[in-house]
């Protein structure tokens, strides 16, 4: 008897001795960020892909296109949006790409250049509320990424044009007599229908002078985004500024201006909300987002322009 029971002790003692070395391994692993590369990239960079945020293929390498991915999973899940993969942001990673493989259900959040049966069910909801109006053919376009700007707006949700786990809950549990109180007039729906378009490209290689998706310049991307959505903006970023009205207090969709290689305003990009702005970065070499508080844009902002 007391054999056994020294045996259950030591058994006992072993297996809390293990789990802690475990969770002591897992907590010193040092945070992944920008510019890191090995095999802690790779397993990262295929959690994200399971789940839908990065649309590239696995390298071990994290670049401006897993950074961009880690910001949106991070902003879908209420996490620092700082684009560092820490301790939480990992633990979540873990938890959900565990729980979509077990059910073999499909990716966590849908976005604009996706297809399938996830997407065509997105349609059939947003379309049962009133949302989209456009074919049910399982492909998620622009008229799905508006239908779902609307119905994020509408409900409060973080408006980005991306089928998160919070937006795909909140269609679930969607009826006309549980609504939301929208947001209303205080900010221009129309704002957030351009910020989502932007988004969608993300990662877009740096070109001087480039205006397409091929390639964008800063003013380029600007010049660019607007136009697909109706409104008429000059090429260069020095006649960009001269255009709108000066604002102080950001909106969403505000033009951003910065005395970068050149005196005056010669880098544009576009405000996104939660402190970021989306532009054609030449020192990352791809449309990015970035923080207005980054110290480098931060002594070298010149104001911003509404032009809707």
């Amino acid at each position: 008897m007391k054999f056994t029971f020294k045996l259950f002790v030591c058994s006992l003692a072993l297996m809390l001795a293990l789990q802690c070395t475990a969770f002591a391994v897992h907590a010193a692993q040092p945070a992944l960020k920008l510019g890191m590369t090995g095999d802690s990239v790779y397993t990262m960079q295929e959690k994200l892909y399971q789940l839908g945020y990065y649309s590239g293929r696995p390298d071990g390498v994290f670049g401006t296109g897993t950074f961009n991915a880690v910001i949106r999973f991070q902003t879908d899940y209420n996490l620092d949006t700082d684009g560092v993969v820490g301790l939480g942001t990992m633990q979540a990673l873990e938890k959900l790409s565990s729980t979509a493989a077990a059910d073999n259900s499909s990716p966590r959040a849908l976005k604009q250049g996706m297809s399938g049966n996830g997407v065509l069910e997105l349609q059939q909801k947003l379309k049962e509320i009133g949302y989209y109006q456009g074919e049910l053919d399982g492909a998620y376009g622009s008229g799905t990424r508006i239908a779902v700007v609307n119905f994020q707006f509408d409900c409060n949700l973080n408006v980005d044009g991306i089928a998160g786990i919070n937006t795909l809950e909140a269609l679930n549990s969607y009826s006309a007599t549980n609504k939301p109180v929208s947001r209303g007039l205080e900010v221009d729906r129309k704002a957030y229908i351009i910020v989502s378009f932007a988004n969608q490209f993300l990662g877009v290689p740096y070109s001087w002078a480039g205006s397409s998706p091929s390639g964008f310049d800063c003013s380029g991307f600007v010049y660019y985004v607007f136009g697909q959505n109706g409104i008429s903006l000059p090429r260069m970023a020095d006649q960009q500024f001269n255009t709108g009205v000066p604002v102080s207090q950001l909106q969403p969709g505000d033009l951003v201006f910065y005395s970068t290689y050149a005196p005056g305003p010669s880098h544009a990009g576009i405000y996104t909300g939660n402190n970021k702005f989306i532009h054609a970065s030449s020192g990352t070499g791809c449309v990015t987002l970035t923080s207005l508080s980054e110290p480098y844009y931060q002594a070298r902002y010149l104001g911003a322009r509404r032009v809707l």
